[in-house]
């Protein structure tokens, strides 16, 4: 825990972190985390209630994992948020939950073995989640779970500030980028509800539950629908000419 690391192992974190991330784009945070704790992958996430936006991501496998948990609405990085605690999966041949079977199955494939996934809090605020890759099964050592829970909590303080700050351009584009996410799929999924007349969290399961099945990323889908470009059908609508056949 962050909390128990030595006060000169925190500043030097600290400075490091602040060094590191200067005025780079937001997508500079997750080769940063990477590269500080020394693992295979690093994925950012800004969450808000059943709204899903990526920040950034880095290293092998880990955009096609995030992109999955996007989907799904399920994983490592979803459990972190709502649980607001770390979600420690050192061997995903084993212990992953089975709600995470498609994520552990996809993770396995491509080679990523064991993965961590940290909320992050500021103020009382749930923010987002801090998630990173091992290609190799195994626990992170001592060290990287401090760090882990140290970068964290510096992380959450950067993009609140990054959410807030009046300076444009400055960790600008990232945080942009994830706020139009989570609004069209926001729309799209308001598009749905209206359409099908069914209520927003079932429009959502029906966006995912389209995306999953034809291996087609949750933004593009929604993208798709709120350009008018795609138009989910009814499947009551469908069973009734079923039955009525």
């Amino acid at each position: 825990m962050a909390n128990a690391m030595r006060p000169e192992r925190w500043q030097q974190m600290a400075a490091a972190f602040a060094r590191e991330v200067g005025d780079a784009a937001a997508c500079r945070l997750c080769v940063v985390c990477a590269e500080m704790l020394g693992v295979s992958g690093a994925g950012i996430t800004l969450m808000d209630g059943d709204q899903v936006g990526p920040l950034c991501v880095n290293g092998h496998g880990a955009t096609e994992l995030e992109d999955l948990q996007f989907t799904l609405g399920e994983g490592p990085c979803h459990d972190a948020f709502r649980s607001g605690r770390p979600v420690l999966v050192p061997r995903l041949d084993h212990r992953a939950p089975i709600r995470w079977l498609p994520f552990a199955e996809l993770a396995i494939r491509i080679g990523i073995g064991a993965v961590f996934a940290y909320p992050l809090v500021h103020d009382d605020a749930k923010l987002g989640v801090l998630t990173v890759y091992q290609r190799e099964p195994g626990p992170l050592s001592d060290q990287q779970l401090e760090e882990c829970a140290a970068l964290s909590i510096l992380l959450a303080e950067t993009i609140s500030t990054m959410s807030s700050s009046a300076h444009l351009g400055i960790l600008g584009p990232g945080i942009d980028d994830a706020v139009e996410f989570r609004a069209e799929v926001h729309q799209a999924s308001g598009m749905v509800a209206a359409q099908l007349q069914i209520p927003i969290g079932q429009a959502m399961a029906r966006i995912r539950a389209h995306a999953f099945a034809n291996d087609i990323p949750l933004a593009v889908v929604a993208g798709d629908i709120v350009a008018r470009r795609l138009r989910l059908s009814d499947d009551r609508d469908h069973r009734e000419r079923e039955v009525g056949s």
